[in-house]
Formats: structure tokens, sequence, C-alpha cells
């Protein structure tokens, strides 16, 4: 009896443990989210380090992107695509390295690493363009 809470109580640490490493980076703090697949596939292949997006307040179905310098209007999302800025325009606004496009609206900014396994840093931190 008691080897069995032994075992018990050892796999439950274990859980836990593992728990605490699988914490995605949006629950870490100052750390910057991936950009999730649906929008990814939409922009294209060859992204920035970090992708600044600017989101309409009311509108799903595209958003400002930060390409090369320059915002550019990407439209046409996928329902995916769509739920995925819905998600993102949940998060705190950010200030982008650039002046934001003249949309007519205040866009809601926010950042993603386009790869976390490239690194791309703290929310907090600068990014060159």
């Amino acid at each position: 009896m008691r080897s069995r809470l032994t075992a018990l109580v050892v796999a439950l640490a274990l859980a836990a443990a593992g728990l605490v490493l699988a914490q995605s980076a949006e629950e870490k703090p100052g750390a910057r989210p991936v950009l999730p697949a649906a929008l990814a596939s939409r922009l294209g292949g060859d992204l920035p380090e970090v992708v600044w997006m600017g989101l309409h307040p009311t509108r799903n179905d595209g958003a400002w992107v930060l390409l090369e310098g320059q915002w550019t209007l990407v439209t046409g999302f996928p329902a995916d695509a769509r739920a995925e800025v819905k998600k993102a325009r949940k998060r705190p606004a950010e200030t982008p390295p650039v002046p934001l496009p003249d949309a007519g609206v205040a866009l809601h900014v926010v950042s993603f690493c386009s790869d976390l396994s490239r690194g791309c840093g703290s929310v907090r931190a600068k990014d060159p363009i």
C-alpha cells in the first residue's frame, strides 16, 4: 500500500513538472507568441523574425502587416485565420517600430514570433525592421 502511494505521489510530481515545462509562449510573461498557423499560411513563406500586425477593431477578414519596413494590407482571410485575428485582438496592444498607416480607424497592434526556434525574444524589446 505504501509503495502505491509513493508511486502516485511521484507520478503527480512528474506530471506537475511537465506542465510547467510545457507552458506555451503566450503564458510566459514578456514572451511573444508564435504566429498561428492559419495566419502564417495566409501571409506566405518568407516572414520576418517578428511579425507585426495592425488589426481593425471590428473586421476579421484582413490585417495590416509590417513587411520590409512598410505596412501592407492583407485581406481575404479564410475562416480559421479570421478566428485567429479575433483571438489576437484580445491581446494587449503594442507599440510598433514604425508609424501605423492611415487606415481610418485606430488599429490594434500585436506582434508574433514567426518561428519560435529562431527565438525572437521579449515583447518589450525594440525590433529592427
